[in-house]
């Protein structure tokens, strides 16, 4: 409850937790009162003191004390017997009453005295209230003040009441003289018998005058602590102003009194007068002018402490000073710890579901029914102050508490503040009136860590053959995170398809079932998605049996931690059979959550399926947290209820990280686990070819610490990307001959940056298979590399496939084409050369002949006689040509 503004100059009681009860829980009065006993002058007793009637007694005692020492005040209340009275008589105590004025606006003036009796047959007791100038009663109406014994059962009386029973809780007769003031009142009592036999009792006590506050005040603050006993809270109230004196016209008031009311069941420790080292009570041999612990029965919400001030100043009380009360009372709250996901932890990580565990009981002595149900307020403190995880302060109606959860904010803050100690309060406020709100019984206070690793440095380079990676990984404070374990993941995060990893064993068994392979379907996965993981389970043997299979979570470097879930299978179960020889084949579809781990797992063989609990072991596997696990799978061979053998596999470790872009991401590879160096360094070398043909390569880190803390950096914005895509064209290659030789040239260009790509070309051509390969081509990143493989054609004409690929570039071939295997066979290599040659023999006759015909004809012209011409042969008509 926020605390009223305090005047100028008072004292500051600073409320810490601004939450703890109502101001109205402490509040306090005015009074002032004058005792009146047998020594207070106008008193009278008829017979007097020392005398008595025959046969009864005036036995006078003290029921108050001097509240400066404690000791008895004499004569504040008497006992009238008349055990053996000889005649009939009476018995009379008159005191007169001085009625001064008030000296509070909202006080009144009362008479209060205690009046009891026991009356038989023939007694009465009666008391009244009058002007001492004439017998006008004073009583209000409705107030009586005549008791007569005039039945065979006894009478009792007890303050204006009668009764047959003894028993008198309410004795007290408050008579208000607010109209009365400046006047004198005489209060006489009388005691009247009219037989000799019958015995009687009459009783009175603390005659006072007093003036009453009839408004309390609520303090001006107050509120709890825990003490250094956890089953044991402090309170401290501040009452101001407080102050007003005794005197007033033609009268000093013999008693000024503070009446303190606080709740039931607090033990008062101290009250001091303007300071808190200056107590006034307890102090010394000083008592309270009057103490009740259940002031308001029979509620029993409210005990009364009432101290008198003039003992503690007895000239005049200073006004306007200020009272502090402290007390302690039980510990409603008896346990508050912190939990994640239903196990108690004092490790927490941005963005992390923190569950508060809160045990009430307000059992304490005296308390109210209907304060034990009450208001529960969770507060929480950070480095920078007040938090809010809800968005407001925390408060729910409750009697016993229960457990609660937050979501701690996604990140450490300005300047890392929302990192670090934190310290959350549970207080329980007993009653929930909406009015005047309810009272302090029950605080405590626990403490947790919010922390997170991230990424300082994080490098990777190298080749496909060795990829060195390195890095330096610090917690929320910059200071070094040593001995962090941690695994190093490649993915291709703009490739969305699953790539499953399989683990397969080296040591099956002979004599039970065992467990062949382990696979993640999707090794890579995200918040709301699930991990989906097969195994099979084979049966070497021609032997019937039933087996248990325990599916047990580890972090990297097989550390477990208690959570697992042991599942029967053979007969019956998922609707299977026994096992007999040889495979079969599960499913585990695994969700995280807030609060842990869920699996459901299923018969391939069937399709039967059905969910597991899951134990949450000492550190839980949550949602909230990105992390790198891997499971153990362990098959036990049944014989009935007999063990014959386990076998056991682990898979690959998955990564559930935060931040991908997409819902699947190609896995790639995965490194075996480091641990960081007290500088919080690491290195290790990672040997895959998987990286090559990666659109968007992505190289990241996940961590974890013994604490639990992990590492929250984004593998997006901390890892290192690159593209490892070969850009290949392949030269056209004409036809060729059958089985002559032929090269192809391979233009190959990298799109990366960072990595080096080591790889073996192999050229296919269909049908044929590799006919060509050449090793250890480098291509560093952004460079050009042209390869040129020789080969032989086929030996058969037609149209093959070829194609270049690499087995360490697993995104498909490099380049392919058409090959064209022209017709061309042994005969038609013959006849060319012999069609060549008569066509040159053909030419070479032709040109024999043409020289040889102009030869004939100069020899027969040689032949003939001088002067003899040759003959013209008739037109159109060759000429004959005779050898005769």
């Amino acid at each position: 409850m926020l605390a009223s503004p305090a005047p100028s100059g008072v004292p500051v009681l600073a409320d810490p937790l601004n939450v703890t009860g109502a101001l109205t829980a402490f509040n306090y009065s005015y009074s002032t009162a004058d005792i009146y006993t047998y020594n207070t002058t106008g008193f009278v007793a008829t017979p007097s003191l020392g005398t008595s009637h025959p046969g009864t007694q005036l036995t006078w005692f003290s029921t108050i004390n001097n509240t400066k020492d404690g000791s008895k005040i004499p004569g504040t209340a008497f006992n009238f017997t008349a055990s053996s009275p000889t005649s009939p008589n009476r018995q009379e105590v008159n005191w007169t009453l001085t009625i001064p004025q008030s000296n509070c606006a909202s006080c009144s003036l009362i008479v209060r005295f205690n009046l009891f009796g026991n009356l038989t047959r023939g007694t009465s007791e009666n008391f009244t209230l009058t002007p001492s100038t004439n017998n006008t009663s004073a009583l209000p109406p409705g107030i009586t003040g005549i008791f007569l014994g005039n039945q065979t059962t006894p009478v009792y009386v007890c303050g204006v009441t009668r009764s047959t029973l003894s028993a008198c809780a309410q004795p007290e007769v408050t008579i208000p003289v607010s109209k009365w003031v400046g006047v004198s009142l005489r209060l006489s009592f009388r005691f009247g018998w009219n037989a000799s036999t019958e015995p009687m009792l009459g009783s009175v006590g603390e005659v006072v005058v007093a003036s009453i506050d009839n408004t309390p005040k609520s303090s001006l603050s107050n509120f709890m602590t825990q003490g250094p006993d956890p089953t044991k809270i402090m309170h401290a109230a501040k009452f101001f102003p407080i102050g007003y004196n005794t005197t007033v016209p033609s009268h000093v008031w013999s008693n000024e009194v503070i009446n303190f009311y606080y709740p039931s069941g607090y033990n008062l420790s101290q009250i001091a007068l303007n300071t808190t080292t200056y107590p006034i009570f307890p102090f010394g041999n000083r008592v309270p002018f009057e103490k009740i612990a259940c002031n308001d029965e029979p509620l029993c919400t409210q005990s009364l402490i009432a101290l008198n001030m003039s003992e503690v100043i007895p000239s005049s009380f200073v006004r306007n000073s200020t009272i502090f009360m402290t007390a302690i009372s039980q510990n409603s709250v008896v346990r508050l710890n912190p939990v994640a996901s239903g196990v108690a932890t004092t490790f927490f990580v941005p963005g992390d579901t923190l569950g508060v565990n809160v045990t009430n009981r307000p059992s304490v002595p005296n308390i109210a029914t209907s304060l034990k149900t009450g208001r529960l307020n969770i507060t929480f403190v950070d480095r920078q102050g007040p938090e809010t995880p809800t968005g407001r302060v925390f408060s729910t109606t409750t009697v016993t508490g229960g457990l609660f959860n937050f979501t701690l904010p996604s990140d450490c803050g300005s300047s890392n503040l929302r990192c670090g100690q934190w310290t959350m309060t549970a207080t329980f406020i007993g009653g929930i009136d909406p009015v005047i709100g309810g009272i302090d019984l029950g605080i405590m206070s626990d403490s947790f860590s919010v922390d997170l690793i991230q990424v300082n440095s994080f490098t990777a380079g190298g080749s496909n053959t060795g990829v060195t990676a390195s890095g330096t990984l610090t917690n929320s404070t910059g200071s070094p995170s040593a001995s962090t374990s941690g695994v190093i993941f490649a993915i291709d995060s703009e490739t969305p398809i699953n790539s499953p990893v399989t683990n397969t064993t080296t040591s099956p068994s002979s004599i039970g079932i065992y467990v062949s392979n382990v696979t993640l379907v999707n090794g890579v996965f995200s918040q709301g998605r699930q991990l989906i993981m097969t195994f099979t389970l084979i049966n070497p043997t021609n032997s019937i049996f039933n087996a248990t299979v325990t599916i047990e979570h580890e972090w990297p470097g097989s550390q477990t931690h208690g959570v697992n879930t042991t599942i029967h299978l053979g007969t019956g179960i998922l609707g299977e059979l026994p096992f007999t020889s040889g495979p079969r084949a599960y499913q585990a579809a695994i969700t995280l959550t807030p609060s842990g781990m869920r699996l459901v797992f299923t018969s391939l063989g069937n399709g039967n399926f059905e969910s597991v609990p899951v134990t949450l072991g000492t550190d839980p596997v949550v949602s909230t947290r990105q992390h790198a696990g891997l499971f153990k799978i362990t098959v036990a061979t049944l014989t009935g209820n007999s063990v014959i053998s386990t076998n056991s596999l682990e898979s690959p470790p998955y990564a559930y990280v935060f931040g991908l872009p997409s819902a699947s991401n190609k896995y790639l590879a995965y490194s075996s686990p480091f641990s960081t160096l007290n500088d919080g360094k690491f290195s290790l070398t990672l040997k895959s070819d998987s990286i090559l043909a990666a659109k968007k390569l992505v190289i990241f880190a996940l961590a974890r610490d013994s604490r639990g803390i992990v590492l929250t950096s984004n593998p997006q914005d901390t890892g290192v990307s690159d593209s490892t895509i070969l850009q290949s064209t392949l030269d056209s290659i004409g036809p060729v001959a059958e089985g002559s030789s032929a090269t192809a040239t391979l233009h190959l260009k990298s799109n990366a940056t960072k990595f080096t790509e080591i790889i073996t070309v192999d050229l296919y051509i269909q049908g044929t298979g590799k006919v060509a390969e050449q090793t250890g081509i480098s291509i560093v990143p952004g460079a050009s590399q042209d390869v040129t493989m020789s080969f032989k054609a086929p030996s058969t004409p037609g149209q093959y496939a070829l194609s270049i690929s690499s087995p360490q570039y697993n995104g498909g071939p490099l380049a392919t084409q058409t090959l064209q295997v022209t017709i061309l066979q042994s005969n038609l290599q013959i006849l060319i050369p012999a069609a060549i040659g008569i066509v040159a023999a053909i030419i070479i006759l032709g040109l024999y002949l043409v020289k040889r015909q102009p030869e004939t004809e100069v020899i027969e012209e040689k032949t003939k006689p001088a002067g003899s011409k040759p003959k013209t042969p008739p037109s159109g008509k060759p000429p004959s040509k005779s050898l005769t």
